[in-house]
């Protein structure tokens, strides 16, 4: 266990059984250890474990001996689910401690004599903690800018343009758009474009991303681009005196919200009476990601707190929005993985077939209305704002 801690920077001073704390009464605090004699075991009420939980502590929940299937642990981890994330794996054998992450896989230095296996959790108010966010985002802002020299750049762009150009708004000088959440700004950036808008308004928790996202406007001839920090639950745009928004994107943003009832009042908030929305996200309830969490221990919080275009829809039409069209975009299958294979094993050879089936069935699931909806990863919506 001591390697384990090392690695995760962790106090073994403030590490302690939850078996030695669970009859004291909550508030003790410190880092928990969990033993479990199998994958399966009945687990502790969770208030109970937060209860003795630091903030920002981690949970580790070992299982001494045991050698547990990626299968068994993700649905140990979806029974902590929503209340803790798991970080990473500890599998240890021949003495030897192996971590897994989202981040990639690494052997720890230090020799160990216990076999068995050790999930690591944190609470997920802690993983999407505002803090934790920004140094998310700072951090792979680079990365998630869209390299044009990859062979995936075609697909990333596309989507992108899908997203933005998927309603009509008021073209002219006159018009303005806020990207809500922007991350690198290419959805706002397309339609600003699209609505011959010189003036578009974008901000996004990152620093770096709002830089990521000024250049990038510039570069494509926007000459009023204005960027602030924010977050979608108290959005900076528009400030106090300033004009709300004839079209507002949203775009892979609410699934990275902790509260999304106040998400949804500052996206509200931000549009004119009678506006134009653009939403859309990631959906849990399509196949691959339904795949994916019934096999993988780890995945990305976001995947863990999307929501689907149906319980959106139910949530802004009770605000008086007006739903005209929803329609989905990534196609759980084959894209994904074929791109994946594509890129890393045969140059991006296949890239072009796969973008063009995934635009294909773009187009016939939102022309028909959306009787495809299982096999996307992701979806839009257009919705007109209240006129009052």
């Amino acid at each position: 266990m001591q390697a384990i801690l090392d690695d995760l920077g962790a106090n073994p001073e403030t590490l302690f059984p939850f078996a030695s704390r669970s009859a004291q009464p909550p508030g003790s605090g410190g880092d928990l250890l969990l033993e479990l004699t199998s994958p399966s075991e009945v687990l502790p009420e969770m208030s109970a474990l937060l209860g003795h939980l630091a903030q920002g502590g981690l949970l580790l929940v070992e299982l001494a001996g045991l050698t547990p299937s990626d299968t068994e642990l993700a649905d140990l981890r979806n029974r902590l689910c929503p209340v803790f994330h798991a970080i990473a794996i500890y599998r240890t054998a021949g003495g030897k401690t192996r971590r897994t992450s989202l981040s990639g896989n690494a052997t720890l230095d230090t020799p160990v004599s216990r076999a068995g296996c050790v999930l690591a959790l944190r609470t997920r108010s802690w993983v999407m903690s505002p803090a934790a966010t920004v140094e998310k985002f700072d951090m792979n802002a680079g990365g998630w800018n869209g390299d044009p020299d990859s062979a995936g750049y075609a697909h990333f762009r596309w989507m992108r343009r899908h997203v933005a150009l998927f309603a009509d708004g008021p073209k002219g000088p006159n018009a303005r758009v806020l990207d809500f959440g922007s991350g690198a700004g290419w959805v706002g950036i397309e339609a600003a474009l699209k609505l011959e808008s010189p003036e578009l308004a974008f901000f996004d928790p990152s620093p770096e991303m709002v830089k990521h996202a000024t250049e990038n406007a510039h570069n494509a001839g926007i000459s009023k681009a204005k960027g602030r920090t924010g977050f979608g639950e108290a959005p900076p745009f528009p400030a106090e005196g300033e004009e709300r928004f004839d079209l507002v994107i949203s775009s892979g943003v609410l699934s990275f919200s902790p509260d999304l009832d106040s998400w949804f009042d500052g996206l509200a908030r931000s549009i004119k009476p009678g506006g134009t929305l653009i939403i859309g996200d990631i959906d849990p309830g399509s196949r691959g990601f339904a795949r994916r969490r019934g096999s993988r221990p780890l995945l990305p919080v976001r995947e863990l707190n999307g929501r689907g275009p149906a319980e959106v829809r139910e949530r802004l039409e009770a605000m008086g929005f007006k739903h005209q069209t929803t329609a989905g975009y990534q196609m759980t299958f084959p894209i994904p993985e074929m791109m994946h294979v594509s890129e890393a094993k045969l140059g991006g050879i296949l890239n072009p077939p796969l973008l063009w089936l995934n635009q294909l069935m773009a187009g016939l699931d939102r022309r028909l209305g959306h009787p495809f909806k299982r096999s996307f990863d992701s979806w839009v919506m257009h919705f007109d704002a209240p006129r009052s």
